[in-house]
């Protein structure tokens, strides 16, 4: 990303290869004009306004710009020959019995590149999968016919929510940052090591999204929480710095929703430090953060932590949907 900072402008340059996205905050008259500029200079192809680039469609009405996949959902089950399968309104059941038994290897080929194409999609605009992506690619060096079903479960959820995405309305300055986080103790049961999971929304559209392995083995609730919300408040800030330098104006303080008492507590005040001095020193930068007030760490029910979407696999649908309603994921009616 390329940006530019004069005069009252700021102007951005987004690249992927031979791919560009120019935006401006004047409008798309600046943008033009950006375009001519480095049409004096490189030989380029003006093609209007963005509506589809790297497989995510670009859709942008009156009420804000709507980010979608569903040409590369399609292609996905059309080449796993699952577009007429049936329906599952969640992408992971927890209640599924595990077959360890090897995938053949003709069956691993096919498994890992379906694998890469959910990725593609959870990094873009399906947080609501990155769950499931996460655990799979777990066993993605040994790939087995239990993990193939639950591959398959997913392509199921898919088949039903081809037109789900991201959601992202006019505001007006200083901009918010907020950050749901959450935790899944020892998750993983050969590493011993729990589940990250956070969302960033800016003004409720969500921007960035990580569920992973936490680096560290914890050997509590409250500790995988902690390096949770660690992991977590080092995102947000640095979105934020990103942010503030492309000349955005911002609220100052980024506000993490945390639904543990124990780690919140600790983050904010040191309270229980002494039960946590066998975590990394890194750890504790959040302390910091919160002293300096670049982050605050604000409580929120269980019930409404929509990060317990993409860091657990055991919600029942009804659920499942109210959480992916938080999370910022619709079904956007929008103009072809």
């Amino acid at each position: 990303m390329f940006f530019r900072v004069k005069d009252g402008n700021q102007d951005l340059l987004v690249i992927y290869v031979d791919d560009i996205l120019v935006t401006s905050n004047k409008g798309e008259d600046r943008a033009t004009n950006l375009l001519d500029e480095l049409g004096n200079v490189f030989d380029i192809k003006k093609l209007g306004r963005a509506k589809h680039v790297l497989g995510l469609g670009i859709h942008q009405q009156a009420d804000g710009v709507f980010l979608e996949q569903k040409a590369y959902t399609k292609s996905i089950l059309q080449e796993a020959e699952f577009l007429g399968a049936k329906v599952r309104n969640t992408p992971w059941d927890n209640h599924l019995t595990e077959n360890n038994e090897k995938l053949h290897p003709d069956e691993v080929a096919t498994f890992r590149r379906t694998l890469g194409q959910l990725a593609y999609l959870a990094n873009g605009t399906r947080p609501d999968i990155a769950w499931a992506v996460s655990r799979l690619a777990s066993n993605i060096s040994a790939p087995t016919k239990g993990g193939w079903d639950r591959a398959k479960r997913v392509l199921r959820y898919l088949n039903g929510t081809r037109g789900f995405g991201l959601q992202y309305k006019p505001c007006h300055d200083p901009l918010t940052v907020e950050t749901y986080v959450d935790s899944s103790f020892a998750t993983d049961k050969n590493k011993g090591k729990s589940i990250t999971g956070y969302i960033t929304h800016i003004n409720g559209g969500p921007i960035l999204w990580k569920s992973h392995l936490q680096s560290t083995v914890a050997d509590s609730p409250n500790a995988s929480e902690y390096i949770a919300l660690y992991e977590s408040a080092v995102a947000s800030v640095s979105l934020r710095n990103l942010l503030s330098e492309i000349g955005v104006t911002l609220n100052g303080t980024c506000l993490i929703h945390e639904d543990n008492d124990g780690s919140r507590r600790l983050a904010m005040s040191g309270l229980g430090q002494k039960k946590a001095r066998h975590l990394s020193t890194k750890h504790h930068y959040v302390q910091e953060l919160c002293r300096n007030h670049e982050v605050k760490v604000a409580r929120i029910a269980s019930g409404e932590q929509p990060a317990d979407l993409i860091t657990k696999g055991s919600h029942t649908g009804k659920m499942y949907s109210y959480l992916r309603d938080k999370l910022g994921i619709v079904n956007h009616t929008y103009d072809a």
